[in-house]
């Protein structure tokens, strides 16, 4: 959310102490918590919309939200404690657009949508691969508020999985995250489509459409596990601080990589054998 005369709009407010310390203290906080549009939570069709004030427990209490889209669920799962997901929401993990937020990745598979809305009541829809810029920074201009996100649910066969690596289950942030959907054909081996997504690995979480793209067409066999993985630690862009070198995070990938296609592909199969996945 963007901030505009001094004023800085918030929903759960979580992340409002670290703002300030790194940015300087906002002059006045605006509550949208009391907007009931911001409430809005709703599957229409095959797009599930998420209001900017609907907190993250909210949702991964949800079997529907669980259901349609996997990914996400996984990485708001992953965030903080049960105290914080009571207050914190998923816009705001991605209007606070780190590299290591760990929805961005499920909400990228996922095809995700933000709703902004502008003084005098103008809309638009903006891509999140487009949306976030850069580390901390969003296309949002002045005037304006995001007021939903939108998601794309699975389709008949598909599946997603999102997984993070910590040094601490919770309250940490990920040294590198994959989420992955996919699609399987009729055989039940061969990928049919897959979109893959990298977070904390580069200055945005990002598409990993080259990595992707090598499973498309292929079984999800040993050696086509290993050539995505090994795309995707080529392509991603991480840095080294005093958590992680850049190279150990590449091996991050490579296994991230291949765990969560696997599961992805398992949930898939079974799926088409038309059993539920533990």
């Amino acid at each position: 959310m963007h901030m505009t005369h001094g004023a800085h709009p918030l929903a759960g407010g979580t992340d409002i102490l670290l703002w300030a310390s790194q940015r300087g203290e906002p002059n006045q906080l605006v509550w949208t918590g009391g907007v009931e549009e911001l409430h809005a939570f709703e599957v229409d069709g095959e797009r599930l919309k998420v209001g900017a004030a609907v907190p993250i427990s909210r949702m991964v209490r949800s079997g529907t939200f669980r259901a349609a889209v996997p990914a996400v669920a996984e990485g708001a799962q992953a965030i903080g404690s049960v105290q914080l997901r009571n207050q914190a929401t998923l816009i705001g993990n991605v209007c606070t657009a780190s590299p290591a937020g760990d929805t961005l990745p499920g909400l990228l598979v996922h095809d995700a949508e933000i709703e902004v809305a502008a003084v005098g009541g103008k809309r638009r829809n903006i891509n999140l691969a487009d949306f976030i810029i850069g580390p901390g920074q969003t296309g949002l201009q002045a005037g304006e508020l995001a007021v939903a996100i939108s998601l794309s649910s699975l389709g008949p066969g598909e599946a997603s999985a999102f997984q993070r690596f910590t040094e601490r289950r919770a309250l940490d942030l990920a040294f590198a995250g994959v989420a992955v959907r996919l699609a399987l054909d009729s055989d039940s081996c061969t990928v049919r489509a897959a979109h893959l997504a990298l977070g904390a690995v580069g200055p945005t979480a990002f598409n990993a459409a080259e990595a992707a793209a090598t499973l498309v067409g292929q079984p999800l066999s040993e050696a086509t596990l290993q050539a995505c993985a090994k795309v995707a630690a080529e392509i991603c862009k991480p840095i080294t601080d005093h958590r992680a070198t850049a190279d150990y995070r590449r091996q991050l990938v490579k296994v991230l990589v291949r765990d969560v296609v696997t599961e992805a592909g398992r949930r898939a199969q079974a799926l088409d054998l038309g059993t539920k996945p533990t």
